[in-house]
């Protein structure tokens, strides 16, 4: 019975050192996110603690946590990197320059750049590494069935018609950039239930004609936010462009402000939730139309 119970001892003693050995490791880890799709993730997991930075599209997490912001994504710097000690930058193939990154993986910082594939395991690989990093692989398991069913959801498809919808990014003074098949945008479209016309002709994001995109007749036309704050208000896009007026989005006034991170750095967490929002205002309107 002594023999029993001192081995019972050893066998705990064991995993309370292991346990103790994995979580100092883990806790040492301070490490800067590059990208509003890595950030997404690290609070997802619960694992913001091991935040020490963020770049500029993440600000909208960043607020109120003590986590500090070090600049745009592609225009990463060196030296404010370095001053915060980190042992990881991660971020996906968009961060840079490559001079910083250079830079950083000289001085033993580890340097991860992720997949911004528009892709649902290119998603569960990024969930994976934060979480290997960080120790939350359980909490990984639990954020990785909670997409699936969302996806699952979607794919369901409520719509009767798939509407026409497409992204354009605006200027005054430049001629429109419509999104193409590769794009994050692409991907939200599609999983709403909707169709994105554009995806038959250009891949990635290229210039079109104000003629070519009335000739789409997009039902939708889906704009990032500072795009609606540049023109001053949903209602100035069709007054300084008025032949966006000639399209079915136009008409009905469904020109849709949606956010900037959702699109940035490949599918991600807010992409599927952008994409729930807007299936239900397609399905919503549908209804209104059908009655």
């Amino acid at each position: 019975m002594t023999q029993l119970f001192t081995t019972f001892n050893t066998v705990l003693l064991l995993s309370v050192f292991q346990l103790s050995v994995s979580f100092s490791a883990h806790a040492q880890e301070r490490i800067v996110s590059a990208g509003a799709n890595i950030t997404e993730l690290f609070f997802a997991l619960n694992a913001e603690d091991y935040l020490v930075a963020a770049d500029s599209t993440s600000k909208s997490y960043l607020q109120g946590t003590g986590i500090a912001q070090v600049g745009y994504h592609r225009q990463l710097s060196a030296e404010g990197l370095m001053a915060l000690n980190p042992t990881h930058l991660i971020g996906s193939p968009e961060m840079g320059p490559e001079t910083t990154l250079k830079l950083i993986t000289a001085s033993n910082v580890e340097v991860l750049t992720l997949s911004s594939e528009n892709s649902l395991s290119a998603l569960n690989q990024r969930i994976d590494t934060i979480a290997e990093i960080t120790g939350k692989q359980q909490q990984a398991e639990q954020l990785k069935r909670s997409v699936l069913s969302d996806i699952e959801f979607l794919s369901q498809g409520s719509l009767s018609t798939p509407p026409n919808v497409i992204f354009l990014m605006l200027s005054k003074d430049r001629p429109a950039t419509a999104a193409g098949t590769n794009t994050p945008v692409d991907t939200i479209i599609s999983l709403s239930g909707a169709k994105n016309p554009a995806s038959d002709m250009i891949e990635s994001y290229k210039p079109l004609s104000y003629e070519a995109i009335i000739a789409l007749q997009p039902d939708y036309i889906l704009v990032s936010e500072r795009t609606i704050e540049s023109f001053g208000g949903q209602d100035n896009i069709i007054k300084k462009l008025p032949l966006l007026a000639a399209t079915p989005a136009g008409k009905n006034q469904q020109i849709i402000s949606v956010p900037s991170s959702a699109l940035i750095g490949g599918f991600g967490l807010q992409s599927i939730e952008l994409a729930k929002k807007l299936n239900q205002h397609f399905t919503l309107n549908q209804s209104i139309t059908l009655n």
